[in-house]
């Protein structure tokens, strides 16, 4: 067993090493300290890519299990300090993507995807149930991922449990959230590959709720720390008006903010 795990480590480094070169980066595998273009202290990646002024700092796992992503959160943080360069952290369990690891990935803005939550939220208001929680939940998957981009936990090519349960033991989500979270994933699991599901409406207001929640929190903290020190009064005079307002006046205040 041990053998073939690191059989299919090679082939994925091996594989994705030609990849990347197939593209014009050059590739290092497993680069001395003295190699890499900035000090990383004493960690060994399994590769860097490098292209033009940009680079990749990849770490390969066989495994999920027992990983220590805060201590790899602090190595993509800081290698986000250096301009064109990315930590990436890759395994044999990723989600299937068209493009190569860290080229061309785009998820949808945050704006973009609070327009398709009030999509889903008109759904539900037609009880049209089914398609709403569908698109609910894809909203959901992509805001997961791209809050662990914004915040340089690099699992975002993580599958969907293994996504929730790092960001959960890393304080994304509290754990009446992460609870509810792997409910709906079930539901939608089961949805998803054909077999009949009656809904519950209050799992998918339940649901409805939580993505609300998670979409004003995670918008209205990016919003904050792209702030100058000198635009931090407006700030405060902005959520002032947020925290009084109704739950409409509040969608539109927080498009303003995502927008400015």
């Amino acid at each position: 067993m041990i053998n073939n795990t690191k059989t299919l480590y090679d082939e994925k480094v091996k594989s994705l090493a030609e990849k990347y070169e197939s593209q014009g980066f050059r590739v290092s595998i497993e680069p001395k300290t003295d190699e890499l273009p900035f000090e990383l202290g004493n960690y060994q990646p399994d590769m860097i890519a490098i292209k033009d002024d940009s680079g990749l700092v990849i770490e390969v796992k066989t495994s999920l299990s027992r990983m220590s992503v805060d201590r790899l959160q602090a190595l993509a943080e800081e290698v986000s300090k250096h301009p064109g360069w990315r930590f990436l952290l890759l395994t044999l369990e990723d989600i299937e993507a068209k493009s190569l690891p860290g080229t061309s990935e785009q998820f949808p803005s945050w704006q973009e995807l609070t327009n398709r939550f009030i999509q889903a939220h008109k759904l539900i208001e037609n009880d049209e149930t089914e398609p709403a929680f569908l698109l609910m939940w894809s909203l959901f998957e992509g805001a997961l991922r791209k809050r662990a981009v914004d915040v340089s936990i690099p699992i975002e090519r993580f599958p969907v449990i293994g996504l929730l349960r790092h960001l959960y033991s890393l304080g994304e989500l509290s754990i009446s959230q992460f609870e509810l979270a792997q409910a709906c994933f079930e539901v939608w699991n089961r949805l998803a590959h054909g077999y009949i599901e009656n809904l519950n409406l209050p799992v998918v207001h339940n649901f409805d709720n939580l993505v609300r929640e998670l979409l004003g929190k995670w918008t209205v903290e990016l919003a904050i720390s792209q702030l100058s020190s000198e635009n931090l009064a407006a700030f405060r005079a902005w959520f002032g008006e947020f925290d009084a307002a109704s739950l409409d006046k509040r969608e539109e205040l927080r498009r303003n903010l995502v927008t400015a």
